[in-house]
């Protein structure tokens, strides 16, 4: 199954020998995408645009009297600045916690607040004197479940995955392996260990 890395990559791969009227209809195909992906993927879509949009503007010729030139086709709008930051989390955590003591048993995340709430749902053994609080505000959700002393049972929220940073080194081991060769990637975590 193709990633959204992948047909990103392969768009702009077939963008290199695409004509003007192939470039449009790409760029068109982008901006589609674009509203569905994560931060780093709409980056990468948002990269790709701007290159497409100059490889068309290259292959377009403008008469000399632009004024007798018929009118170019309209191109797909740029995104506006506000666009380019996620206004919904990414991602929603459902914790459960134990009804006797309050430990926390199990955590799992999800896509939407909606899977969320349907896998408490599904795997909180529910009792008539629980009490749920919900709340929704600014674009994000979240859902309380406690017992009647008052002690957390379930809790789903938004949650903001970290983007790290991949140090030199650890891509080097990462392609090493990808290359087979073993050894870089081995001593990543032998020099954690023996720092440690």
């Amino acid at each position: 199954m193709s990633t959204v890395s992948d047909i990103l990559r392969s768009i702009e791969h077939r963008a290199e020998r695409a004509i003007a009227q192939e470039l449009h209809l790409m760029m068109e195909q982008v901006l589609k995408m674009r509203t569905s992906l994560v931060l780093e993927d709409r980056n990468h879509a948002d990269a790709l645009l701007l290159k497409l949009d100059r490889l068309h503007s290259d292959q377009v010729v403008r008469p000399i009297n632009a004024s007798e030139a018929p009118p170019l086709p309209p191109f797909p709008p740029l995104p506006l600045l506000d666009e380019l930051l996620p206004r919904a989390p990414s991602d929603y955590e459902v914790r459960f916690f134990a009804r006797e003591y309050g430990d926390l048993e199990d955590v799992a995340v999800v896509e939407s607040f909606t899977l969320a709430v349907q896998l408490a749902v599904d795997r909180h053994k529910a009792d008539p004197t629980d009490l749920t609080e919900a709340d929704w505000t600014e674009g994000r959700g979240t859902l309380t479940v406690r017992s009647r002393q008052g002690e957390v049972l379930v809790r789903v929220e938004a949650i903001e995955i970290p983007m790290p940073t991949v140090d030199l080194h650890v891509a080097r081991a990462c392609m090493a392996l990808e290359n087979g060769d073993h050894g870089p990637a081995q001593q990543l975590f032998t020099a954690l260990r023996q720092a440690a």
